[in-house]
């Protein structure tokens, strides 16, 4: 039995939690995913309503050796994040959205890992740097900063002889 496999039929009208561990063996089954390396927990938390299933799903950890958008150098990103599903089983060929999960009606088990993925990937910071130090200064690698630097080639702002006229109005 695949461990991110929870049994539906286990479900009553109480809620039943279930936690996972997420580390690098994780994300072996996504090749295109970025994120290599993670110690984070989920946590899913089920309860059965008449024809539906609540989903509440929390996660929490790090996201290790990722490149610095600023200097390049491996950080370790803090994440946390939280999503509510619907489950609802149908005879159907529904898809599933953000906020509704189909299955058949002969399913009787769903596999979080696809949901779990999404969720950590969603959650990745747009902007990764270091953080700042106490006094406000930037803890990247300078070293790399000035590398970065020297090699950037820098655009120069050439004039269009054609809009110069122009710039006389001004």
């Amino acid at each position: 039995m695949n461990h991110f496999t929870v049994n539906l039929g286990s479900i009553n009208s109480d809620k039943k939690s279930f936690s996972f561990n997420i580390k690098g063996k994780f994300f072996d089954t996504f090749p295109s995913s970025e994120v290599r390396h993670a110690d984070i927990s989920a946590i899913a938390t089920l309860s059965k309503n008449i024809d539906k299933i609540s989903l509440h799903l929390v996660i929490a950890g790090k996201i290790h050796r990722l490149p610095c958008d600023i200097c390049t150098e491996n950080l370790s990103l803090e994440i946390s994040a939280e999503t509510n599903m619907i489950i609802k089983k149908t005879n159907e060929k529904l898809f599933s959205s953000d906020e509704i999960y189909y299955i058949q009606k002969t399913d009787n088990e769903i596999n979080l890992k696809q949901l779990i993925f999404e969720l950590i990937v969603l959650n990745i910071p747009k902007k990764r740097k270091h953080p700042l130090s106490k006094e406000g200064n930037s803890t990247c690698n300078k070293e790399m900063i000035e590398l970065v630097n020297k090699y950037t080639q820098k655009e120069r702002q050439s004039s269009d002889p054609r809009w110069d006229a122009l710039k006389v109005l001004k």
